[in-house]
């Protein structure tokens, strides 16, 4: 697997875009998780154009950039995955945002027609933000309540995109790590507080969406 000069302007490309940004409710910069995404992206079997579009999967969503202003610089296949991992309740000049379920819910089913490249990279990005919230969890239990969504929602999220990705992309080492992080998910002492005594916390976790009272599409 050969790197070249473009992987390197795509590192300061992204750090140019994302250098004043941090981490959601810590003190950590942002490039720290688009540079785990693109390492996990290339432990996982994928080429340049996967791991570039790692390192800009945020791109649309966090610094206004477009799929044009990307397919300029690295060509279509690397704009073609940013646009697929990009929520498109967050592209700039977008209406307001859908409420977090039901963006989560559009963007599950939107993995059934997503091509392979874009899947990989999704994987390692999801498997990325679980397992942080995993080790934010147990550091500091509080911590779900700066998230986007609460722990049950978080892990009922977590568990459904595994779910779907474990059939699309059977054997990936990012789904895998995602399968791990959905387990200590499960088992997290607050999450087993959540679940009524003598209910499996997995049954708990796929009934979700059941107990809002929201039909499972």
């Amino acid at each position: 697997m050969l790197v070249t000069p473009r992987y390197g302007e795509a590192l300061g490309w992204a750090f140019a875009l994302h250098k004043n940004q941090r981490r959601d409710g810590k003190d950590v910069p942002f490039v720290a998780h688009l540079l785990a995404v693109s390492s996990l992206v290339w432990e996982d079997g994928g080429n340049e154009d996967q791991a570039i579009a790692a390192l800009l999967h945020d791109a649309i969503e966090d610094a206004s950039q477009t799929h044009g202003s990307i397919a300029s610089r690295f060509g279509d296949a690397v704009a073609d995955i940013v646009r697929d991992c990009t929520d498109p309740a967050k592209v700039h000049g977008s209406p307001c945002p859908a409420p977090w379920l039901e963006a989560k819910r559009s963007f599950i089913a939107s993995l059934e027609q997503m091509p392979a490249a874009s899947l990989l990279v999704t994987a390692a990005e999801k498997a990325h933000n679980a397992r942080d919230h995993v080790l934010d969890g147990r550091r500091d239990p509080s911590s779900w309540q700066r998230a986007s969504a609460g722990l049950e929602a978080s892990t009922w999220y977590y568990r459904e995109l595994h779910q779907q990705l474990s059939r699309q992309l059977p054997g990936s080492r990012s789904v895998e790590l995602l399968g791990t992080a959905v387990c200590d998910l499960l088992a997290l002492p607050d999450f087993c507080r959540l679940v009524p005594a003598g209910i499996d916390p997995i049954e708990w976790a796929a009934s979700y969406l059941q107990r809002q009272q929201i039909p499972n599409c």
